[in-house]
């Protein structure tokens, strides 16, 4: 799958040398492979294309072969922002502050 997926990838980006891609087994879901692509930051729209269009396309023919030879695999595109967690956690920590001055 990988080695498909790395193709694709390749063949629509202006920047092919910047491209890799981690395959991981997912730790929640036994037998499920995770495969994040990580590209130049110019290539993330070129990547997700109109309306998400790309990347759907993209995902659909991963999962069409990985059907075909009975496998699970979910293709995600890395993103550099901060996680949801983290921004989280800076609230909380913002809301601390703010009552130890009352």
């Amino acid at each position: 799958m990988k080695e498909l997926l790395e193709h694709i990838i390749k063949s629509i980006v202006n920047y092919p040398d910047d491209i890799s891609i981690d395959e991981r087994e997912s730790v929640d879901f036994p037998g499920l492979t995770i495969l994040t692509i990580d590209v130049n930051e110019n290539d993330k729209g070129v990547i997700i294309g109109r309306k998400g269009r790309t990347i759907n396309s993209i995902r659909d023919i991963i999962t069409i072969s990985a059907i075909r030879n009975n496998k699970r695999v979910r293709v995600i595109l890395k993103d550099d922002r901060a996680p949801k967690e983290e921004l989280s956690e800076e609230k909380v920590q913002d809301d601390d502050m703010l009552t130890d001055e009352i």
